[in-house]
Parts: structure tokens; sequence; C-alpha cells
């Protein structure tokens, strides 16, 4: 049996969407599922202004590297040097999520 392909998509700073959204990729990552958390929007302007160090966990758990839209993204915005990511733009973000069986979208 082959396991779904899961992406996490959160878009919203909002702590309690947050939260879940990572609790969601940790668990599923712990049970070996393909998963990868991506985020977008006011998301990834709450990652740089306060990171968790929870996001560091997902490469522990052998999860995909954390997606960030590269939209949110200034010259000066210094990515958490402890978390592993990805940089895409609003378009190469269109085509990753296409690949995905399920997205669990985080507003």
């Amino acid at each position: 049996m082959t396991m779904k392909k899961i992406a996490i998509l959160q878009c919203s700073a909002a702590s309690d969407s947050a939260t879940e959204a990572l609790d969601i990729a940790l668990a599923l990552a712990s049970f070996d599922y393909p998963v990868q958390l991506i985020l977008s929007g006011e998301a990834v302007k709450s990652l740089l202004n306060q990171p968790s160090k929870r996001y560091a966990m997902l490469e522990l758990l052998d999860a995909e590297p954390v997606v960030i839209s590269s939209a949110e993204l200034t010259d000066t915005s210094p990515l958490p040097a402890n978390i592993d990511t990805v940089i895409v733009s609003p378009e190469q973000l269109k085509r990753h999520l296409s690949q995905f069986d399920e997205v669990l979208q985080f507003s």
C-alpha cells in the first residue's frame, strides 16, 4: 500500500492555526507519512518574526524541508538557520502543490 503524499499549507499567523498545522505535520512525520509543511502569506512573516524550535523537529523526523513562498520575503529577511527550508515563487508553489495527493489548508 502506498501512502498518500500530504501537504500542509499554513497561510495564517494565528497561533492556534500555526500550532495545529505544525502538530499535524509532526504527527504524520512521526508515522513516516510523506508530509511537507508549506508556509505562505502571514505564516511566513510569523516564522521570520518568531521562529519556533518545533519546526526543526520536522527534519529530525525525516519530513521534507519547509517550503516558503518567496512573495512574503524581502532581501533582508533572515531565515531561521535551524530550520531546513526551500524557497519557491508563487508560480512554483502552485506547481509544487499539484504533486500532492492531499492538501490540508490552515487559514
